[in-house]
Protein backbone atom coordinates (compact mmCIF):
# COMPACT_ATOMS: atom_id res chain seq x y z
CA UNK A 1 0.00 0.00 0.00
CA UNK A 2 1.29 3.41 -1.41
CA UNK A 3 1.88 6.13 1.12
CA UNK A 4 -1.08 8.23 -0.98
CA UNK A 5 -3.35 4.97 -0.42
CA UNK A 6 -2.53 4.56 3.24
CA UNK A 7 -3.24 8.76 4.24
CA UNK A 8 -6.72 8.15 2.28
CA UNK A 9 -7.43 5.12 4.24
CA UNK A 10 -5.89 7.05 7.17
CA UNK A 11 -8.11 9.96 7.00
CA UNK A 12 -11.48 8.00 6.25
CA UNK A 13 -11.01 5.71 9.10
CA UNK A 14 -10.27 9.08 11.17
CA UNK A 15 -13.36 10.74 9.88
CA UNK A 16 -15.38 7.61 10.87
CA UNK A 17 -14.25 7.55 14.28
CA UNK A 18 -15.25 11.30 14.93
CA UNK A 19 -18.58 10.77 13.73
CA UNK A 20 -19.26 7.99 16.06
CA UNK A 21 -17.84 9.87 19.22
CA UNK A 22 -20.27 12.89 17.97
CA UNK A 23 -23.31 10.16 17.48
CA UNK A 24 -22.10 8.68 21.05
CA UNK A 25 -22.29 5.34 19.47
CA UNK A 26 -20.33 3.06 22.39
CA UNK A 27 -17.02 2.04 22.52
CA UNK A 28 -17.44 -1.61 22.14
CA UNK A 29 -19.59 -1.05 18.79
CA UNK A 30 -16.73 1.36 17.82
CA UNK A 31 -13.81 -1.35 18.20
CA UNK A 32 -16.00 -4.11 16.40
CA UNK A 33 -16.80 -1.61 13.55
CA UNK A 34 -13.15 -1.40 13.17
CA UNK A 35 -12.28 -4.79 13.36
CA UNK A 36 -14.54 -6.14 11.26
CA UNK A 37 -13.38 -3.08 8.36
CA UNK A 38 -9.50 -4.24 9.20
CA UNK A 39 -10.57 -8.25 8.61
CA UNK A 40 -12.18 -7.30 5.63
CA UNK A 41 -9.90 -5.24 4.14
CA UNK A 42 -6.63 -7.96 4.89
CA UNK A 43 -9.62 -10.39 3.64
CA UNK A 44 -9.86 -8.90 0.07
CA UNK A 45 -6.24 -8.19 -0.21
CA UNK A 46 -5.63 -12.36 0.56
CA UNK A 47 -8.52 -13.03 -1.84
CA UNK A 48 -7.23 -11.29 -4.13
CA UNK A 49 -3.26 -12.70 -4.27
CA UNK A 50 -4.35 -15.93 -3.91
CA UNK A 51 -7.66 -17.03 -5.35
CA UNK A 52 -8.96 -14.12 -7.92
CA UNK A 53 -8.42 -14.42 -11.33
CA UNK A 54 -9.05 -10.68 -12.07
CA UNK A 55 -5.73 -10.21 -13.69
CA UNK A 56 -6.32 -6.52 -13.54
CA UNK A 57 -7.18 -6.62 -9.52
CA UNK A 58 -4.04 -8.49 -8.92
CA UNK A 59 -1.77 -6.16 -10.84
CA UNK A 60 -3.00 -3.25 -9.07
CA UNK A 61 -2.72 -4.63 -5.54
CA UNK A 62 0.78 -6.11 -6.59
CA UNK A 63 1.72 -2.38 -7.55
CA UNK A 64 1.09 -0.85 -4.09
CA UNK A 65 3.36 -2.86 -3.11
CA UNK A 66 6.32 -3.50 -5.10
CA UNK A 67 9.20 -3.17 -2.83
CA UNK A 68 8.34 -7.00 -1.88
CA UNK A 69 10.66 -8.92 -3.83
CA UNK A 70 8.06 -11.21 -4.78
CA UNK A 71 6.15 -8.59 -7.02
CA UNK A 72 9.27 -6.27 -7.80
CA UNK A 73 9.90 -9.82 -9.46
CA UNK A 74 6.59 -9.87 -11.07
CA UNK A 75 7.57 -6.44 -12.72
CA UNK A 76 10.74 -7.31 -13.33
CA UNK A 77 9.87 -9.32 -16.03
CA UNK A 78 6.92 -7.31 -17.10
CA UNK A 79 8.92 -4.04 -17.78
CA UNK A 80 12.41 -4.84 -16.90
CA UNK A 81 15.71 -6.35 -18.61
CA UNK A 82 17.02 -9.82 -18.36
CA UNK A 83 19.16 -7.98 -15.66
CA UNK A 84 16.50 -6.70 -13.64
CA UNK A 85 15.38 -10.37 -13.52
CA UNK A 86 18.38 -11.55 -12.07
CA UNK A 87 19.04 -9.03 -9.59
CA UNK A 88 15.17 -9.40 -8.49
CA UNK A 89 16.06 -13.18 -8.14
CA UNK A 90 18.77 -12.34 -6.13
CA UNK A 91 16.87 -10.39 -4.09
CA UNK A 92 14.50 -13.23 -3.48
CA UNK A 93 17.53 -15.90 -2.88
CA UNK A 94 18.68 -13.54 -0.20
CA UNK A 95 15.17 -13.31 1.23
CA UNK A 96 14.59 -17.68 1.24
CA UNK A 97 17.88 -18.17 2.06
CA UNK A 98 16.16 -19.76 5.67
CA UNK A 99 13.76 -21.58 3.85
CA UNK A 100 14.94 -24.66 1.58
CA UNK A 101 12.25 -24.68 -1.05
CA UNK A 102 11.83 -21.34 -1.80
CA UNK A 103 16.05 -20.57 -2.05
CA UNK A 104 16.32 -24.13 -4.75
CA UNK A 105 13.15 -22.56 -6.22
CA UNK A 106 14.59 -19.05 -7.07
CA UNK A 107 18.14 -20.36 -7.56
CA UNK A 108 17.03 -22.69 -10.48
CA UNK A 109 15.05 -19.74 -11.97
CA UNK A 110 18.31 -17.52 -11.76
CA UNK A 111 19.92 -20.26 -13.31
CA UNK A 112 17.79 -21.21 -16.22
CA UNK A 113 17.23 -17.45 -16.97
CA UNK A 114 20.76 -17.59 -17.30
CA UNK A 115 21.19 -20.40 -19.46
CA UNK A 116 23.36 -22.54 -17.01
CA UNK A 117 21.69 -25.49 -17.46
CA UNK A 118 24.11 -27.43 -15.85
CA UNK A 119 24.00 -25.58 -12.55
CA UNK A 120 19.81 -25.75 -13.01
CA UNK A 121 20.33 -29.57 -13.46
CA UNK A 122 21.96 -29.86 -10.01
CA UNK A 123 20.04 -27.29 -8.24
CA UNK A 124 16.47 -29.20 -9.00
CA UNK A 125 17.91 -32.62 -8.37
CA UNK A 126 18.88 -31.55 -5.41
CA UNK A 127 15.64 -30.18 -3.72
CA UNK A 128 12.86 -31.70 -1.70
CA UNK A 129 10.36 -34.09 -2.94
CA UNK A 130 7.40 -31.73 -3.24
CA UNK A 131 5.09 -30.23 -5.90
CA UNK A 132 8.32 -27.69 -6.46
CA UNK A 133 10.94 -30.02 -7.64
CA UNK A 134 7.82 -31.77 -9.70
CA UNK A 135 7.19 -28.69 -11.66
CA UNK A 136 10.75 -27.70 -11.85
CA UNK A 137 12.17 -31.19 -12.80
CA UNK A 138 9.69 -31.20 -15.90
CA UNK A 139 10.41 -27.38 -16.74
CA UNK A 140 14.55 -29.27 -16.67
CA UNK A 141 13.72 -31.91 -19.13
CA UNK A 142 11.36 -29.81 -21.28
CA UNK A 143 14.67 -27.50 -21.52
CA UNK A 144 16.80 -30.42 -22.26
CA UNK A 145 14.75 -31.86 -25.16
CA UNK A 146 13.38 -34.92 -23.02
CA UNK A 147 9.54 -34.25 -23.56
CA UNK A 148 7.74 -37.36 -22.66
CA UNK A 149 10.07 -37.57 -19.43
CA UNK A 150 8.91 -33.90 -18.67
CA UNK A 151 4.31 -34.93 -19.62
CA UNK A 152 5.03 -37.80 -17.28
CA UNK A 153 5.18 -36.02 -13.96
CA UNK A 154 1.78 -35.49 -11.66
CA UNK A 155 1.55 -31.91 -11.76
CA UNK A 156 -0.19 -30.52 -8.56
CA UNK A 157 -2.04 -27.91 -10.17
CA UNK A 158 -3.91 -27.94 -13.56
CA UNK A 159 -2.05 -25.38 -15.13
CA UNK A 160 1.78 -26.29 -14.16
CA UNK A 161 1.26 -28.93 -17.28
CA UNK A 162 -0.01 -26.21 -19.34
CA UNK A 163 3.37 -24.45 -18.73
CA UNK A 164 5.58 -27.33 -19.33
CA UNK A 165 3.73 -27.82 -22.56
CA UNK A 166 4.77 -24.42 -23.52
CA UNK A 167 7.96 -24.64 -22.84
CA UNK A 168 7.87 -27.86 -25.61
CA UNK A 169 6.21 -25.51 -27.67
CA UNK A 170 9.07 -22.60 -27.48
CA UNK A 171 12.00 -25.41 -27.96
CA UNK A 172 9.85 -26.67 -31.31
CA UNK A 173 9.65 -23.10 -31.85
CA UNK A 174 5.73 -23.27 -32.09
CA UNK A 175 4.53 -19.81 -31.92
CA UNK A 176 0.83 -20.57 -32.22
CA UNK A 177 0.93 -23.87 -29.61
CA UNK A 178 2.64 -21.89 -27.31
CA UNK A 179 0.30 -19.02 -27.17
CA UNK A 180 -2.53 -21.79 -27.05
CA UNK A 181 -0.81 -23.21 -23.54
CA UNK A 182 0.44 -20.44 -22.18
CA UNK A 183 -3.38 -18.89 -22.31
CA UNK A 184 -4.85 -22.02 -20.92
CA UNK A 185 -1.86 -21.63 -17.97
CA UNK A 186 -2.80 -18.35 -17.44
CA UNK A 187 -6.49 -19.33 -17.38
CA UNK A 188 -6.22 -22.15 -14.89
CA UNK A 189 -4.33 -20.24 -12.61
CA UNK A 190 -4.90 -17.33 -9.59
CA UNK A 191 -3.36 -14.47 -7.46
CA UNK A 192 -0.01 -13.79 -7.81
CA UNK A 193 0.70 -17.05 -9.70
CA UNK A 194 -1.75 -15.98 -12.88
CA UNK A 195 0.14 -12.56 -12.47
CA UNK A 196 3.74 -14.61 -12.92
CA UNK A 197 1.95 -16.52 -15.79
CA UNK A 198 0.99 -13.34 -17.87
CA UNK A 199 3.89 -11.30 -17.56
CA UNK A 200 6.10 -14.27 -18.19
CA UNK A 201 3.88 -14.97 -21.32
CA UNK A 202 4.01 -11.58 -22.33
CA UNK A 203 8.26 -11.55 -21.80
CA UNK A 204 8.38 -14.07 -24.24
CA UNK A 205 6.36 -13.23 -26.83
CA UNK A 206 8.68 -10.05 -26.84
CA UNK A 207 11.88 -12.33 -26.86
CA UNK A 208 10.56 -15.25 -29.25
CA UNK A 209 13.11 -15.73 -31.94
Amino acid sequence: MNILRLLIFYLIALGIGAIFIWLKVPTNFSVAFFTILAVAIIGYYAFIMTSSKNTKAILRQARYQKSNPTYAYAFAIKDGTKEDEIEALDRLIKKYKNQPDGLSDYQFKRAVRLGDLASAGEIVNSMKNGPLKTYNMAYFEALLGKYGKARNHPFLQSWMSHSIEAVIAKKQHKLDRYKEEMQQAIEQSKGIQRLMNQVTYEKTLKEWK
